[in-house]
């Protein structure tokens, strides 16, 4: 934060789990620059609120609660002009990405030299009703705001010519209006057609792109490299408790393999935890991951995150925990009482990511990537996001991500037997000689398995604060008679009707398994 200038209004924004690096960076720039007003706005603002935990962000001057492009002009001439402000400012609706304006030219050419790469807003809103997800809740986020296809390619036009080669396009869901997702790409190649330029992307979606397969060629050809999906679990019955209907239409081992044909990396995540869960979860997962040839799929816990239909089902359940967000020092800390026994979880996932980061395992995965390259729509790009050389110049200019990269090795050879199965993994992409591009998959490869292992390698049980029902929890409380009553969200009442049935159908087994199982 000593690189900070000084000064007369700081603008933050980030998601709960930020808060106690918000307050980290407040508290830090407040000493500083004790003159100075200080205003959040972003994801937390809205989800705060929804919690009724809006003290949680007193240190603030001002919170912006909602889309901020139609409140930050005023609101930045009302603090300079000294005018009196509400603490709480309420955006007065949903922002038209279609009115929006082109990024900043000065602010970007002083400021690009910092990043590796660029990320470029696309969309917002997501089609889909996933029970735990907090997108749905937003005013007017089911379903798909999008920027013009020339805006984005405007931006993408400038920022290449200040020497950007890498893009992350933000979005809730890339191809929530698949119309729009392919002109935004033939936008692209059109662009790239004019220009020459050929950056990589990469993006959030969901696995129903296995639908498209023309949209997915293009993709590759316009330089889409890298695709974080939500895969969740390999479990149907979790799947549909969480009414991802998306990743249990097709098969999802099937679906990942298709998109995965083209040369797509896929950043998966996953979950575990759900009410369907049991201890053969963990090796169900790994089984999933290893026969779909998914290199990446990093795990986490269910969270209920405040206002959605989840964080609505754990508190009607008496299921809810009092977290701190983050405060404690733990690395896994969640809010709800989970079915499975805690100390069953916590020693699960342990056994999870020991056999997820074993150089056997990460090879035999890399292995059936590769074969899986071999179905004939294999398309090259001629860039790739992990760009090797940009990377290191990026960490070479700043102490701590060297710091960070030289423990990164350390953690790695800390296990000799790993450089054993690094070989066997390069001499596995070197004699794939018709792959172009194939040590960029190499590359990215590595960068995950030494992520994992410097995650994961003391990983241990003071790292977890999560909670679990008590024995005697009564199966019927699964399923409370108040489930049945939809929420009020901003969504249409048959669109709630059928996540809920879904949800009721999967914990419905789930507490016939615990009644029979307790009988």
């Amino acid at each position: 934060m000593g690189k900070v200038a000084e000064a007369d209004i700081f603008l933050f924004s980030g998601i709960n789990q930020d808060l106690p690096t918000l307050v980290e960076y407040h508290t830090s720039l407040k000493a500083r620059f004790p003159g100075a007003r200080f205003v959040i706005g972003g994801p937390i603002g809205w989800s705060f609120q929804q919690a009724g935990d809006l003290e949680r962000l007193a240190m603030f001057d001002h919170v912006v609660v909602g889309d901020g492009e139609d409140v930050i002009a005023g609101l930045l001439a009302d603090l300079v002009e000294n005018r009196p402000l509400e603490r709480i400012i309420k955006a007065p609706g949903r922002f038209d990405l279609s009115q929006a304006r082109p990024m900043h030219r000065g602010l970007l050419r002083a400021t690009i030299g910092n990043y590796y790469g660029a990320v470029l807003e696309v969309a917002r809103g997501c089609p889909f009703l996933c029970e735990f997800c907090d997108i749905r809740v937003l005013p007017d986020n089911n379903r798909a705001h999008c920027k013009p296809a020339e805006l984005i390619a405007a931006e993408m036009d400038e920022l290449s010519r200040l020497g950007v080669k890498g893009f992350l396009f933000a979005c809730d869901n890339f191809i929530g209006d698949p119309r729009w997702a392919e002109q935004v790409v033939d936008a692209l190649l059109a662009w790239q057609e004019r220009t020459g330029y050929r950056p990589s992307i990469y993006t959030w979606l969901t696995i129903n792109l296995y639908k498209f397969p023309e949209l997915m060629a293009k993709m590759r050809r316009a330089g889409f490299d890298m695709l974080f999906i939500g895969i969740e679990s390999f479990n149907s019955n979790s799947l549909l408790e969480t009414a991802k209907v998306q990743n249990t239409a097709a098969g999802l081992v099937d679906a990942v393999r298709d998109i995965q044909s083209y040369g797509f990396f896929i950043v998966g995540g996953l979950i575990f935890g759900f009410d369907s869960d049991g201890e053969e979860c963990f090796d169900v997962t790994l089984n999933g991951l290893l026969e779909a040839g998914l290199l990446s799929g990093d795990p986490s816990l269910l969270t209920a995150l405040p206002g959605t239909p989840l964080y609505r089902r754990m508190k009607l359940s008496g299921r809810l925990r009092d977290v701190r967000y983050g405060l404690g020092g733990h690395k896994y800390q969640t809010n709800i009482k989970y079915l499975m026994p805690k100390d069953r979880l916590v020693a699960g996932f342990r056994r999870f990511v020991t056999r997820l980061t074993a150089g056997e395992y990460q090879v035999a995965r890399l292995r059936a990537y590769f074969d899986n390259l071999e179905r004939g729509n294999f398309i090259a790009v001629e860039g790739a996001y992990a760009d090797l050389r940009t990377a290191l110049k990026t960490i070479l200019t700043s102490p701590a991500a060297v710091k960070l990269g030289l423990k990164r090795f350390g953690q790695f050879l800390a296990s000799p037997s790993n450089l054993y199965w690094l070989a066997k993994g390069f001499a596995l992409v070197a004699s794939r000689r018709h792959i172009k591009g194939r040590f960029s998959y190499f590359q990215f490869w590595f960068a995950l398995w030494s992520t994992v292992i410097l995650k994961y390698r003391h990983l241990s049980e003071a790292d977890f604060d999560i909670d679990s029902v008590d024995a005697e929890f009564d199966a019927s409380a699964v399923l409370t008679d108040a489930f049945t009553e939809l929420g009020d969200e901003d969504i249409p009442e048959t669109k709630k009707k059928n996540q809920a049935r879904f949800t009721l159908q999967a914990l419905t087994k789930v507490a016939e398994g615990r009644r029979s199982g307790s009988a």
